[in-house]
């Protein structure tokens, strides 16, 4: 018999974790069900080659669109709904799949299904990867008998989501193809066009405005150091995805972006509607509230708001009601604590939290919208500027050229 590493849900939904021997990893989940515990992970203690290779591939697991999701979501619990076994419903969907990726995650899905293991574990058994909520939520249902009503709360919270992911890309392509093109015709004029209208200027006698000179520089610059300039610009680039793979660093700039005027109550909102739709579908399929509290903090993105989550849970521990823990952190809107608070007090609080993801999704989309609106001016003035300063330096010199000869 092997020994083996454990994490398991106990019926109050708490995480316990510990050791056991068993023959294989299906005896142990056996083991575990006599106990009243639900396995959430196992590892072998003493890895052989196989494991080894299979801890390896997690590393490199393949990660699934929301949009992906949502989809395989929202169809399998029509099929549930219809009374499908849960193996032939994946078997009908991996026969339907639009995408090799969808394909292969729902093969295997079903693979594991058929080997005798839940819709939980087969996903944490998956060779691609999806949010622990979602596993979280599946589990709860599983546990809960419930599953059929829970996929269809956690369809449509995925499909929520995708729809503000779509709205928030959406407003952002106008800003991004201005930026673009801009970036575009300055180069092009900087390179072609100013270094041929300015020879006509090589035989005059007189001194050239500074304007002008400054413009010839500048164009020569990017002429023989394009690539400089190019390099540069993925350099930062680089230099700023290796500072935000740094917590310590991740956390000064995130800390930065919520303080900077335009864009804090965008990203606060964003996170604000993601978590508390995270937090009240858990706590909706049946997941304890700390429990919930610990998974909903993954979908935080930014790292000061994700750290006071997590101080949240232990003063939850320590016996905090969810609103006080939430005012404590300082950065969750009056609106949601109100409905916190109410919701706690009549025991509806993923009702509540629900009704607060919805209104701050609606705020999300009209922060969007008034930023785009701000940087669309912002941009065609810019763009003016720099278009004006170039002609004002090629017309310069012929204004001058037309009062000499006058």
């Amino acid at each position: 018999m092997a020994s083996y590493e454990y994490r398991a849900l106990n019926a109050q939904g708490k995480t316990v974790k510990g050791v056991l021997d068993g023959e294989s990893e299906r005896h142990l989940r056996q083991l575990l069900r006599e106990k009243g515990l639900t396995a959430l992970d196992i590892q072998a203690l003493n890895k052989s080659s196989n494991s080894s290779a299979t801890s390896g591939r997690s590393l490199f697991k393949k990660k699934l669109a929301v949009s992906e999701v949502s989809l395989f979501t929202r169809e399998l619990y029509t099929l549930l709904e219809a009374s499908t076994p849960l193996n032939q419903a994946l078997k009908a969907l991996s026969e339907q799949a639009e995408s090799k990726t969808v394909l292969r995650f729902i093969s295997g899905l079903h693979q594991n299904v058929n080997e005798g293991y839940g819709l939980a574990q087969a996903l944490m058994r998956s060779d691609y990867t999806v949010p622990q909520d979602y596993i979280a939520i599946i589990q709860a249902g599983e546990e809960s008998g419930h599953l059929t009503a829970v996929m269809s709360r956690l369809a449509d919270n995925l499909e929520q989501r995708d729809h503000l992911n779509k709205k928030l890309k959406t407003a952002l392509i106008y800003p991004i193809l201005m930026i673009v093109v801009a970036v575009a015709i300055v180069f092009f004029l900087m390179v072609y066009v100013v270094p041929k209208v300015v020879t006509v200027f090589d035989n005059m006698q007189q001194e050239l405005p500074p304007l002008t000179q400054g413009l010839l520089s500048a164009s020569d610059f990017v002429q023989v150091y394009w690539w400089l300039i190019i390099g540069g610009v993925i350099g930062l680039w680089v230099i700023l995805q290796i500072m935000l793979r740094i917590p310590s660093m991740r956390f000064k700039i995130h800390a930065l972006l919520m303080r900077t005027p335009g864009i804090k109550r965008f990203l606060i909102y964003s996170a604000t509607s993601r978590w508390a739709r995270t937090l009240g579908v858990l706590v909706d399929s049946g997941v304890a509230v700390r429990e919930s509290m610990v998974i909903s903090a993954e979908v935080m993105t930014l790292a000061p708001m994700r750290k006071a989550v997590d101080e949240m849970v232990e003063k939850i521990r320590q016996g905090e009601s969810v609103h006080s823990a939430m005012r404590q952190a300082g950065f969750f809107p009056p609106l949601l604590l109100n409905l916190v608070k109410t919701g706690e007090g009549k025991g509806q609080l993923h009702t509540m939290l629900l009704k607060g993801a919805q209104h701050y999704e609606v705020a999300v989309e009209q922060a969007a919208q008034t930023l785009v609106s701000l940087l669309e001016p912002l941009l065609i003035i810019v763009m003016g500027a720099v278009v004006l300063t170039i002609v004002l330096a090629i017309m310069l010199p012929i204004f001058e050229m037309n009062q000499m000869v006058g």
